[in-house]
């Protein structure tokens, strides 16, 4: 589970994806192919994030912007009609190196480990 506050900030991973995940719910990001390869829309995306929260019975689960954690979320992406389907969704995971966010269009799909996003201050330089 990650808080908001954690979530919020610069993502990158060792391909050049670069995400920014604004307390807002604004989402953005460039080199988005190099976090999800099988992605066919632009490779620089902007749009909104909600945390995926239990409403209702225990397997209800609904994208709420009032939700302030979460172990997955929603990126809905601002996109052109004709780009087909764009929105992403990410899963929030936790090692010895901290939090990385795992970029997919379906929540049943993995990452490697160079996909994987990591907070700003673990990016190389």
């Amino acid at each position: 589970m990650i808080q908001q506050a954690e979530l919020v900030g610069d993502w990158g991973n060792v391909n050049g994806a670069k995400v920014h995940v604004s307390a807002g719910h604004n989402f953005s990001a460039s080199g988005i192919s190099h976090a999800v390869p099988d992605y066919e829309c632009p490779t620089e995306i902007a749009g909104t994030w909600r945390f995926w929260a239990q409403d209702g019975p225990p397997t209800s689960f609904v994208a709420l912007d009032s939700a302030t954690e979460g172990e997955s979320f929603v990126v809905s992406v601002n996109a052109d009609s004709s780009a087909g389907w764009c929105d992403l969704q990410g899963q929030v995971q936790r090692d010895d190196q901290g939090f990385s966010i795992c970029l997919v269009l379906d929540l049943d799909q993995s990452c490697t480990a160079d996909e994987l996003l990591r907070k700003d201050s673990t990016q190389p330089r």
